[in-house]
């Protein structure tokens, strides 16, 4: 089982919070796949991800598997490295990089809220929309929010033919100290999630 990836480098963060490539490694996560196959299923043109195709294999995320002569044309086909799917920035990271690193979550939320808030002035709710956001609340101790917490990530990251994600040492000690806590306070949950494609081009592009 893997562990969670602590990501110290905020140009690599830069890359896991771009949701275009986000999305090329996971269209390579069961097989290999060439630009041209990511770009038929992305609805891109192959020219838009050679870049982001380079960064992510620069970055180790994705690696050059195969090559196949296809008349004068050289075929090239990526895989993502699946060693770690599951990602948290380090501390160290978010001290330094906070106001950056909020500002692209705030843009991804923006970006779905305003899919949401377009599709109520349609009146399309509820009538085949892929976008959603739901809001629950509870009363739990620190460890139950910690445990619902965790079994919400790997409902949502993991697939039946992967293995869920095994907590690193750091979350078991913090778990340990969290166990302690009896108190229960109220929590709120908040989900958001849309078809990224139905994003309006230029809106999922990441600050520099």
């Amino acid at each position: 089982m893997r562990e969670n990836k602590i990501i110290d480098d905020i140009e690599l963060a830069k890359i896991l919070l771009d949701p275009r490539r986000i999305h090329i490694l996971r269209l390579a996560q069961d097989e290999p796949v060439t630009v041209k196959q990511m770009a038929e299923q992305m609805d891109e043109k192959p020219s838009r991800l050679y870049y982001h195709v380079k960064k992510l294999e620069e970055a180790h995320l994705l690696e050059l598997v195969e090559t196949k002569q296809q008349g004068n044309l050289i075929e090239k086909y990526y895989r993502s490295n699946n060693e770690h799917r599951s990602f948290t920035f380090g501390k160290q990271l978010t001290a330094e990089y906070s106001s950056y690193i909020v500002q692209e979550i705030l843009r991804i939320t923006h970006q779905g809220m305003g899919l949401i808030e377009e599709g109520m002035k349609m009146g399309q709710i509820g009538e085949g929309m892929l976008a959603e956001a739901n809001i629950a609340y509870a009363s739990l101790t620190p460890m139950e929010w910690a445990e619902k917490t965790h079994l919400a990530q790997n409902a949502i990251s993991s697939n039946k033919e992967q293995s869920p994600f095994e907590p690193s040492e750091s979350d078991i000690a913090k778990n340990a100290e969290l166990s302690k806590q009896t108190t229960k306070d109220d929590y709120v949950f908040v989900m958001l999630s849309y078809r990224l494609k139905d994003v309006p081009d230029g809106q999922n592009e990441p600050e520099a």
